[in-house]
């Protein structure tokens, strides 16, 4: 920008001065807005460059100021002083012309602005590591408050997040103590459901105890191989309810968890018992049906009269219709039936 020998004209002189105060205007506000970001997020390096800049603008500003002045009246000297060497207040060096003192504020500007961003990201980042770690701690806080857990875990994390101590390991253990604490919350609201059931469910107990005893007399009665299978009794169960209020939740989930268990497995008890018996008599009901289709095939097949037929028919019938029922008798029965009356079909279909 005008370090040539050639004297300009007086609207040259004119264009570039008018230029030269654009391209300073906009650098002035640049570093005044960078002052106030520096501030902030800059370096000591940081403040070292841009109090660089500040003396590099004011030599600039100065040299135009002369420019300007001499224009008026001798534009030759105007323009040699444009590309005479500048120095600051303390006669330092700042450029060998005005392009490259120009050139060097540009530089150090973008150097400047780069730094700070950079921080600035760090800062944002930080502040929402902050932010996210300040909300786990928070419920953390109130959730080993109220379970009586890791309470001073979380006081120590709620002190070095405070100090700003260890940030991302801090960050991480707030996380991971406020996920196990709301999964004690989560298991405490379901087993105190459970515990507030408790006495409808062993009513409920006691209905099924019933009727598989009921059952299992009923299948004993019937059914030789019977399961030998004892049915739980529900009276046997003693169900201790005393109060768990002001317990820690460590403590009273020691209470709650094992009579839980134990109708766990009383109710299991009590499936698996209902089950096997019922198994037994729905054999007996299975072998029934099949001698009797059977039967209808045989009857259909023209051979339900054979005597060999009509005896087998009548043993096996005998044996599944007593009581009680011989379950393996029978079922070998069926099976020499089944495999008889398939024979005599096919003979007579031959």
């Amino acid at each position: 920008m005008g370090n040539g020998v050639r004297i300009p004209t007086a609207t040259e002189i004119t264009q570039l001065l008018a230029e030269w105060n654009e391209w300073l205007a906009a650098r002035t506000d640049s570093l005044l807005s960078l002052e106030e970001r520096v501030r902030s997020a800059g370096t000591a390096a940081d403040q070292a460059d841009l109090a660089a800049a500040f003396v590099c603008r004011k030599a600039i500003t100065d040299r135009l100021d002369d420019v300007e002045g001499l224009a008026r009246r001798d534009r030759g000297a105007a323009a040699a002083r444009a590309a005479q060497p500048l120095h600051d207040d303390l006669g330092a060096l700042v450029g060998r012309d005005l392009s490259e003192a120009a050139t060097l504020l540009d530089a150090v500007v973008q150097r400047v602005e780069r730094s700070v961003a950079g921080h600035e990201q760090q800062q944002v980042a930080e502040a929402r590591v902050v932010a996210q770690a300040g909300t786990d701690l928070a419920v953390a806080e109130r959730l080993s408050a109220e379970l009586g857990m890791q309470v001073n875990h979380v006081a120590q994390l709620q002190l070095a997040l405070s100090r700003r101590e260890r940030l991302a390991d801090t960050a991480v253990e707030a996380a991971a103590v406020r996920a196990s604490l709301e999964a004690a919350a989560n298991e405490r609201a379901g087993l105190l459901q459970q515990w507030h059931a408790v006495g409808g469910r062993v009513e409920a107990l006691a209905v099924a105890e019933a009727r598989v005893r009921e059952l299992a007399a009923r299948c004993r009665e019937k059914i030789v191989q019977a399961p030998l299978l004892a049915v739980p009794s529900v009276a046997a169960f003693h169900l201790d309810r005393e109060p768990l209020d002001g317990l820690p939740w460590a403590a009273a989930r020691g209470r709650i968890a094992p009579v839980l268990a134990k109708l766990d497995r009383v109710a299991a008890a009590l499936a698996e018992a209902e089950r096997r018996f019922q198994g037994a008599l729905d054999r007996r009901d299975e072998l029934r049906g099949l001698l009797q289709a059977f039967a209808d095939k045989a009857s259909a097949g023209g051979v339900m009269e054979l005597p060999e037929l009509d005896s087998l028919y009548q043993e096996t019938k005998a044996v599944l219709w007593a009581a009680p029922c011989d379950l393996d008798r029978g079922g070998a029965l069926v099976d020499r039936y089944v495999a008889t009356v398939n024979t005599k079909v096919q003979e007579v279909a031959r």
